[in-house]
């Protein structure tokens, strides 16, 4: 089983993005948390499952004392608002890790955490990465309940196509439904609660569609 968890946003203006995603978007926001110290959250579900996790900073003194932390900051000087992860819900991680493995791809794992979702319950979890331009991949203790047939999706795009999309079919164990426009090519996976769209890009980036459009696109949501 794979899913859309969730895509990580990071902004500058949490305030106004939050406007932006419960006025315009129809978004509603369900927690608040930290993900490293001196960064917040907002977690906003996607009508067909799987979230958006809005990360911003409130403690600038405290980014240099986490990895991911100085990433953020990093991200943010460089990039100014937009996505920086995708992260996919497995329920068979060994799997995924041998397959990057068997791939000879570099795996990041971040062993097992605790964190309480937005329902109040404690889960606990293990994400792998690679690459920055691929997703995460994330099992829970317990698989997380997820809509399914809302038309939603996630895009990855991509200046190595072929070889992602050849990847991801060894991990989600099926054959990908390639497209060919003019000025682009795709490759389709069906998820348990959405599709996974890459496409062929000039440089690596993540985005979500819905019946009412891409969301956040680009990094000027105004």
């Amino acid at each position: 089983m794979f899913q859309i968890d969730r895509l990580i946003y990071a902004t500058a203006k949490p305030d106004w993005l939050h406007q932006f995603l419960t006025e315009k978007r129809g978004l509603t926001l369900a927690a608040t948390g930290q993900s490293f110290p001196g960064i917040s959250t907002r977690t906003y579900p996607f009508p067909g499952g799987g979230f958006l996790e809005v990360a911003y900073v409130t403690d600038e003194s405290k980014l240099d004392s986490s990895e991911g932390g100085h990433e953020l900051r990093d991200f943010l000087a460089e990039n100014g608002d937009g996505y920086t992860s995708l992260v996919l819900e497995t329920d068979d991680l060994e799997h995924v890790i041998r397959v990057l493995q068997e791939e000879q791809y570099p795996v990041s794992d971040s062993g097992v955490h605790e964190v309480t979702d937005p329902t109040g319950q404690t889960v606990s979890f293990r994400m792998v990465g690679s690459y920055p331009h691929l997703p995460w991949f994330i099992q829970y203790d317990k698989p997380r309940p997820s809509a399914s047939g809302f038309p939603q999706a996630a895009i990855l795009r991509t200046t190595t196509l072929t070889a992602d999309s050849s990847l991801l079919e060894k991990i989600l164990k099926i054959s990908c439904t390639q497209l060919n426009f003019t000025d682009m090519h795709a490759a389709l996976f069906p998820l348990a609660n959405a599709t996974l769209r890459l496409e062929s890009a000039d440089s690596y980036s993540f985005a979500y569609f819905d019946p009412t459009g891409i969301l956040l696109e680009g990094n000027n949501a105004e």
